[in-house]
Parts: C-alpha cells; structure tokens; sequence
C-alpha cells in the first residue's frame, strides 16, 4: 500500500494501477479478500501481492508464528490458483519478498522470503525481490516504526516493481 500510488505514477504511461483499500494483512485474510477485492477492481493484466509481516507474527505470545511456515506455503499457493481461477488462467503474478525490519536478524523473513520464492517457482510467478533491495540500506528506507518504510524506501520499492511490472508487461 505505501509504495503504491509511486507505481501507478510511474507506470502512468502503460498500465492503471490499482489496489484494495485495505491491507492485506496475513495470507489467510488476503486469500480470504480476493472474492471481496476483485469485484470492486479493474480487471488486471498482472497482479503483484505480497504477504509476510503478519504472517509472522506471535501476537498471542505463543511461542508460534500466526501463521506457520507449511500453512504459509499452501495459504501463499492458494492465493495464486484463486487468482489466476476468478481472474484468467493464464494471469500474469508477480509476488513480492518482504522487506525487512530494524527488529532481530532476520531469520524470520528469510525463511518466508524463500517460501515465496518456492512457491513462486512451482506458479510460474515472477518475483520482485523487495528484500534485496531495502536490505543493504535498511537505517535508510525503514522508519521510526522499524517497520515501514521511510520516503527513500518508498521511492526505492516504486522503482524496482514498477521496473519489474514494465518488463512483464513489455514481454506481453
């Protein structure tokens, strides 16, 4: 949601670029929104989504993520099969690795990042390696929050996905 409107304004020139309104939180709930989302949405040509930070989380203090690395994979799986079935088959996904945070070592978001990229692979998903690119100027591009992204973050994450979406597209 934050690096969003830059897309679309970088992108202006060949292709609307749209979103829900809400974030997608973990990947249960996003799954769960596409029926809701997609109605209320042009229909794409390409979707980008991305999935992580709450997936996991252990907000119950549980000692778990929310949502468990198996659960994540067949959850992030889901996701592009509805997609591609309430959509078109042949949908073009672009899933996107999560950035990190100024919390811990990462560990964490490695593990989820490589799940994507599992599942990515097995979809015939592009990636857009966010990770990679917040990461080696991680005090720059996340802010006070440790969370989200600084202006230098936001503009960094535009112009990698929206350099991702062109080629994509471009390739038709």
């Amino acid at each position: 949601m934050q690096y969003l409107p830059a897309v679309g304004e970088k992108l202006a020139e060949i292709a609307e670029v749209s979103g829900p309104e809400e974030n997608g939180r973990w990947s249960g709930y996003t799954l769960n929104s596409l029926r809701f989302w997609l109605p209320t949405l042009p229909v794409p040509d390409l979707v980008q989504w991305n999935c992580g930070l709450w997936d996991m989380g252990d907000d119950y203090q549980e000692g778990r993520h929310f949502y468990p690395p198996d659960l994540y994979e067949e959850t992030c799986h889901r996701i592009c099969r509805v997609l591609r079935k309430l959509i078109r088959p042949d949908l073009a996904i672009v899933i996107a690795t999560t950035t990190p945070t100024m919390h811990g070592d990462h560990g964490d978001i490695l593990l989820y990042n490589d799940i994507l990229r599992k599942v990515a692979a097995e979809e015939n998903a592009a990636v857009n390696d966010l990770y990679a690119v917040v990461a080696p100027a991680k005090e720059e591009m996340i802010g006070e929050d440790h969370i989200h992204l600084t202006p230098a973050g936001v503009e960094a994450c535009a112009a990698q996905t929206a350099g991702v979406i062109r080629s994509l597209l471009e390739k038709g």
